[in-house]
């Protein structure tokens, strides 16, 4: 291995602004720079969501555009993606290669063929087999896992869930799994000013500034079901006229949520937002966080609602019992139900004082999930890997 500072690069498939692409990005921006010279190859899609291309070049990220990635299957295009990421490697010789998403998983270890990576590490962010829609694609994802794994020297899952679903699969081995659950920024999510946040937000989109007001911050997309979450909306219309909704984020599904709302007559309930870079001061202005996901690998936006002092409403998936404490920092019901959903909103929206203690508790849940552990704890993993490398070698 050569002197100086070790040559990491972060693979990831697009730029849209999703849980994971903004993880990557701290952790391109927040490694010893002592340490890493770090780079960023990335596809340029963003699928409506809001774009991070030009926040990543703005905080002095080195952004490498590969072209022809893309986060959908397309033979051409991926074949070409290969091409370019070989070139990279060849010409930017990493020691370290950090994967994030299912694509840039599989196509690294093929690109490495024209320029050789030391270490390679996928960051499991989610699971290929999670979004099948049948048992033929759910079993062909679950094979292609199995066979890339072999590709890498440590695959970092975001939860215990995530690595135990993959174990069960038998998608790699004990000793290749590090769990290193997400992160956020504890200096923005904060519960300071939700007052002046709550006066500001609601005169922004004309909510009335004494209705009770749930907060989704999501991707609008088929794993979210936010479909789930308008019929609990449809069901508390009646119960409780006054609570406002305020959905947060693009996606695949916008124009279909956009016309669910004007079919089921929620225009007055539902506020859709769209793409938003402002999330902490959005979420100050609420009084309840509540997302419908059916499958959540683990739920950074749960963390960050609760770090703002929100009690959470969310559903019983994968790793979302590992940022939502039931019964402590919030509710989970059972996936797929509305009415349950709207039953666990309806009780702490009624209860002022379960409510608070259910915040109070999130605060501190929260603290231990800043930015900080994540990236010492992903530089660990680095230098072990680096390690062992060299005595190999």
């Amino acid at each position: 291995m050569s002197e100086g500072r070790l040559r990491v690069i972060h693979v990831l498939p697009h730029v849209a602004a999703g849980g994971a692409t903004l993880l990557a990005m701290e952790l391109a921006q927040r490694l010893d720079p002592s340490r890493y010279d770090v780079k960023v190859a990335v596809g340029p899609e963003d699928e409506g969501e809001g774009s991070l291309l030009e926040e990543m070049r703005e905080r002095g990220i080195n952004v490498i555009v590969m072209p022809h990635m893309r986060r959908a299957p397309k033979a051409i295009m991926d074949a070409r993606a290969v091409l370019e990421l070989g070139r990279t490697f060849h010409a930017e010789r990493p020691h370290i290669v950090h994967t994030h998403g299912s694509k840039s998983k599989l196509l690294t270890p093929l690109a490495s063929a024209f320029g050789p990576v030391p270490v390679r590490i996928a960051h499991i962010w989610g699971w290929e087999w999670m979004a099948a829609r049948d048992f033929p694609r759910r079993w062909a994802y679950e094979w292609e896992a199995r066979m890339t794994a072999q590709g890498y020297d440590a695959l970092i899952a975001c939860s215990e869930a995530m690595r135990d679903q993959g174990l069960t699969r038998g998608v790699g081995v004990p000793r290749q799994y590090e769990v290193v659950l997400p992160s956020l920024d504890l200096a923005r999510f904060t519960p300071d000013g939700r007052e002046q946040a709550r006066r500001e937000v609601r005169a922004e989109f004309g909510l009335p500034l004494e209705a009770p007001l749930v907060i989704s911050v999501m991707r609008l997309a088929k794993q979210k079901s936010p479909e789930i979450l308008l019929g609990a909306a449809v069901l508390l219309s009646a119960l409780m006229p006054k609570l406002r909704w305020l959905i947060v984020g693009g996606g695949p599904e916008e124009e279909r949520v956009r016309a669910m709302v004007d079919r089921l007559d929620l225009t007055e309930q539902v506020v859709l937002a769209g793409p938003r870079r402002d999330v902490p001061r959005l979420l100050k202005a609420a009084d309840i966080f509540a997302m419908s996901s059916t499958w959540e690998p683990f739920g950074i936006a749960y963390v960050e609602a609760s770090a703002v002092g929100l009690p959470v409403v969310g559903v019983r998936v994968d790793g979302a019992p590992e940022a939502v404490l039931h019964g402590e920092t919030g509710l989970l019901v059972e996936p797929r139900h509305p009415t349950r959903l709207a039953i666990a909103i309806a009780r702490i929206a009624s209860d002022p004082a379960f409510a608070s203690r259910l915040g109070e508790a999130g605060i501190r849940h929260a603290q231990q999930f800043g930015h900080e552990r994540f990236v010492r704890r992903v530089e660990a993993i680095y230098e072990q890997l680096i390690a062992e490398n060299v005595r190999a070698g």
